[in-house]
């Protein structure tokens, strides 16, 4: 059937648009969305995409259209029935669906809905599960809104990324090296997530250790990795992000425009919060004046550790995955930063990953070293939202006025 409806699409490309919004509506919705094999369908038609030549942009915003009314349908579906949903007859088969939704609801509440969107069995079947607790709509369409914007991309660009690369004309020995890349980056954060997941005072310091390694073996297997970063170089124009405009290289300056952070936790009184922030900026500094990173590098390090120091400070007092759930908090911020500097030939790949390695480093060796004795407290839900968007507004700003 899937090799069908591919085969289909691949002779009536016309539909590919439609096919992403209706395959995301239907991933999101419950019931449908536990028996269609939603991923598998994405990846697919979004590498037809790809190869018949359709922007990354225009699928990823069908897929998100796609996505945010099917939890919409979804949660009318539970506002609707409320408890009467288990009498269908699905669902009378499958009690533990509702029960396990209901119970990681319970546990996460609104954060459920964001974390949900990338667990499997659980997907469809949570905004049903919020529409079934009466949880404010404008409260569930905001989140909705907001986790459809990482969820969309998350799901689209690899499947998109295949089918363009079908077409890509690399040297034999670049994907060989992308992969372990890939695979080393996987390991480094799959170890980084481990650590934490023990809680422990320690764990921090333990997954700083991790990164600074991975560091270390970068830097020595460089020369061994040129394939992969002259062949991103030499396709930047490909990989330049669609539809935005080229910001030009990062400036010392740029810097500035996160002080109402720091100073803001001072005029709060958030000492540690406060400590929390220069110790990160200034290890960061350290680590890349080690590293021999090139300017532009050094301050995409600085930027990328004073977006960790915020993610630390928004999750403070949420349930462990709901603070690993702020980790797509600056994906949007990092890949915008990036393809600017490779389009730019500011920076080569293997320094951007220097870099990211050394902010990562940074913020979690700074949050051991504030948090030895004490950790530190939330921040209130007014501070922690501004604290949030606060480097998207720049951003925002940025982007204007380039």
């Amino acid at each position: 059937m899937l090799a069908g409806l591919t085969d289909w699409l691949a002779s009536h490309q016309q539909w590919l648009g439609i096919a992403i919004f209706l395959v995301a509506l239907t991933e999101s919705l419950a019931v449908a969305g536990l028996v269609v094999p939603g991923v598998f369908l994405l990846f697919a038609i979004s590498a037809l995409a790809a190869s018949a030549g359709v922007s990354l942009t225009e699928a990823v915003l069908w897929a998100f259209a796609g996505a945010v009314i099917g939890d919409l349908l979804s949660f009318g579906l539970g506002r609707w029935f409320h408890q009467d949903i288990r009498r269908i007859p699905l669902f009378q088969r499958n009690p533990q669906w509702i029960d396990r939704g209901e119970h990681f609801f319970r546990r996460y509440g609104w954060l459920s809905i964001v974390l949900g969107r990338f667990i499997g069995p659980i997907r469809p079947v949570i905004p049903m599960i919020a529409g079934m607790f009466d949880m404010p709509a404008w409260r569930f369409v905001t989140i909705n809104v907001l986790s459809a914007l990482a969820w969309a991309p998350a799901y689209l660009i690899p499947g998109y990324t295949a089918g363009h690369a079908a077409h890509w004309a690399v040297p034999p020995l670049f994907w060989g090296q992308a992969l372990n890349l890939t695979a080393g980056a996987a390991i480094v954060l799959a170890g980084c997530v481990y650590l934490m997941r023990w809680q422990r005072r320690w764990s921090p310091l333990a997954a700083a250790g991790l990164c600074l390694l991975a560091l270390l073996v970068l830097i020595l297997q460089q020369h061994t990795l040129d394939v992969f970063s002259s062949t991103l170089i030499d396709s930047r124009t490909q990989l330049q992000l669609p539809v935005l405009p080229t910001l030009g290289q990062p400036q010392p300056e740029v810097l500035l425009l996160m002080l109402p952070v720091p100073l803001s936790l001072l005029l709060a009184r958030r000492w540690g919060a406060a400590a929390l922030f220069a110790t990160a900026m200034a290890i960061t500094f350290g680590l890349t004046r080690l590293a021999e990173l090139p300017t532009a590098s050094s301050i995409a390090a600085l930027i990328t550790a004073a977006l960790g120091v915020i993610i630390v400070l928004c999750n403070r007092g949420q349930p462990f995955w709901g603070r690993v759930s702020w980790l797509l908090y600056p994906l949007p911020l990092l890949a915008l930063l990036d393809s600017n500097l490779l389009f730019q030939q500011v920076a080569v790949p293997l320094a951007m990953l220097s870099s990211l390695l050394c902010a990562s480093s940074a913020v979690l060796l700074a949050s051991w070293l504030v948090q030895r004795a004490n950790p530190l407290p939330p921040l209130p839900g007014l501070s922690r939202l501004l604290v949030a968007l606060w480097p998207y507004l720049i951003a925002g700003w940025l982007l204007l006025t380039a």
